[in-house]
């Protein structure tokens, strides 16, 4: 199958999870395995952090929490002196439960207490290689759900997993509520291995999928001429060597004169910020990228990175969806606010915060969030996303027929052709137009 049909397996489904994150209450992440881990939030890869002694570490409680505390330790006691099984009683877990609760009253679904073992898991990330089942995986109503696989070749691709698909177990162990990094930590494993996962899916009554692991070269960029002469460039994630694959991809297809561009951002939930800065390079001579607004509403500028490949004034159209995150919706939103390229698609996910992680002594780690991304023209995208300029849905019809309207819309509209049925322009909202938008 070429790449253009490829992305037919991988955008697909229509019930897009919403209210899914990428942390915590939902990280999108690689089922990658022992030496892949989470795509974390923000464009992926949160920059490590400076981890500060606080005089609450050293042992002295500030006179205005002395009270809290008091409680605190009380509870403590209690649990210590009273609980009918003094062998349960695991004072790491009870701390780490104590961190996860005053985490949790915060709110913010990207910050997040990690354990060592979750905190390992998570130190993996956006590598080439890895050993798993190749899934995208995102958290929504206390379930993982699969956003869809890595590439119609991995095993979960395989094995029949679709965007949408509700993970209740684990080789037998319900994961309802589990943290994200847990249920990855054990669905990944060793190439040649199975792992046995118990779905639920629109429509059907829950079955079970046995998959074996794999070990599994993923390159980030795939692209080709099409019939029509127009060039097709999919980017699965933005990764350590994306750049790199782009550069040498659309330099091959620029040596054919395509007369238009499509770049695929479907399905991609992010990766790292240089990745997006220097994808963003290839399309815009220069600018900013984004904006980065902190607790103060100061907003620090990231500009476009150029690279090997420039590709200014090719026409060009972006498609998106539900699974177009992070790093995805940075670059859909400057080309769009740019007005370099027209959206086409769904409305694409919203994950726009930026996560610093702090890594404890002990191995476990806090990932705070510090900051929010916004577009060039200062719109938000957290909890908002990208409206597309044309909106066309993807049925679970179109699914199971391996058609791709939205796909078939980006080419007519470049070519001029009438465009397919069930293609809208949406009304304009404040959220969608490209003007300054404050954030709450």
């Amino acid at each position: 199958m070429n790449s253009s049909g490829r992305i037919l397996l991988l955008s697909l489904a229509v019930v897009f999870l919403v209210g899914i994150s990428f942390v915590a209450g939902g990280i999108t992440g690689f089922l990658y395995g022992s030496s892949q881990g989470i795509q974390l939030p923000f464009v992926g890869t949160p920059e490590p952090a400076e981890t500060p002694d606080t005089y609450l570490a050293e042992g002295t409680v500030p006179e205005e929490l002395q009270e809290q505390f008091e409680l605190f330790w009380q509870v403590w006691s209690l649990l210590e002196g009273n609980f009918y099984d003094p062998t349960e009683i695991d004072s790491r877990g009870m701390v780490y439960g104590a961190i996860r609760g005053m985490v949790d009253s915060l709110g913010d679904r990207y910050t997040l207490f990690s354990t060592p073992a979750q905190a390992d898991v998570s130190r993996t990330h956006l590598q080439r290689d890895y050993e798993g089942i190749g899934a995208y995986i995102d958290y929504e109503d206390n379930f993982p759900v699969i956003l869809g696989p890595v590439n119609d070749e991995t095993p979960a691709a395989e094995a029949g997993l679709r965007q949408g698909d509700v993970v209740l177990a684990v080789d037998g162990m319900d994961v309802e509520g589990m943290p994200l990094e847990e249920v990855i930590a054990y669905i990944k494993g060793p190439a040649g291995t199975d792992v046995v996962l118990t779905i639920l899916r629109e429509g059907q009554a829950p079955f079970e999928v046995t998959i074996t692991r794999a070990r599994i070269e993923i390159l980030s960029v795939e692209g080709e001429l099409r019939e029509d002469g127009l060039a097709y460039v999919q980017l699965s994630v933005f990764g350590e060597a994306t750049s790199e694959e782009l550069d040498e991809r659309l330099k091959e297809l620029l040596r054919q004169n395509p007369t238009g561009l499509i770049l695929d951002l479907r399905n991609n939930g992010g990766g790292y910020l240089r990745a997006a800065q220097e994808v963003l390079g290839r399309f815009v001579e220069d600018g900013v990228a984004t904006y980065q607004s902190d607790r103060e509403d100061n907003l620090l500028p990231h500009p476009v990175i150029g690279g090997d490949a420039e590709a200014f004034d090719l026409p060009m159209v972006v498609l998106i969806n539900g699974g177009s995150a992070s790093a995805s919706e940075i670059v859909a939103g400057a080309l769009q606010d740019f007005g370099r390229a027209t959206l086409v698609g769904e409305q694409s996910f919203g994950k726009g915060s930026i996560q610093h992680v702090f890594d404890l002594e002990d191995g476990s780690s806090l990932r705070v969030t510090v900051a929010h991304w916004l577009t060039p023209n200062e719109r938000r995208i957290q909890d908002v996303g990208l409206t597309p300029d044309l909106v066309v849905p993807l049925t679970p019809e179109d699914f199971e027929a391996e058609r791709d309207p939205q796909l078939d819309a980006a080419a007519a509209y470049l070519l001029g052709r009438p465009l397919p049925q069930g293609a809208a322009t949406p009304t304009p909202t404040p959220e969608a137009l490209p003007t300054p938008t404050p954030l709450p």
